[in-house]
């Protein structure tokens, strides 16, 4: 699946369920946005990156996780928690594709 903005710009908003060995989780998707091609040749895909809020109540470890939404199927992605200048009481992770 070659995934791009196009696909993932309408599911801002949107959750996707996480398995993990505690059970589902549901991280909502807050951002997708492109990132800079930096001589990237066109044979491979412009980077992408995905930032998802989630529950502070189950914090997802970096980690490779199946991540499943309806409108894009079941995939393996690696997950990583990151930092927020949002002060709210959200846990913030990032799925990037190079």
């Amino acid at each position: 699946m070659d995934l791009s903005l196009e696909q993932f710009a309408p599911l801002v908003g949107t959750n996707f369920t996480i398995h993990t060995q505690a059970g589902l989780i549901d991280l909502q998707l807050s951002e997708a946005e492109e990132l800079p091609r930096r001589n990237r040749p066109e044979q491979f895909r412009t980077p992408l990156s995905l930032i998802f809020t989630g529950p502070t109540d189950a914090a997802l470890l970096q980690d490779t996780y199946l991540v499943e939404h309806p409108a894009l199927g079941q995939h393996q992605w690696f997950i990583v928690p990151v930092l927020s200048d949002n002060p709210d009481s959200n846990l913030y992770y990032q799925i990037l594709f190079g």
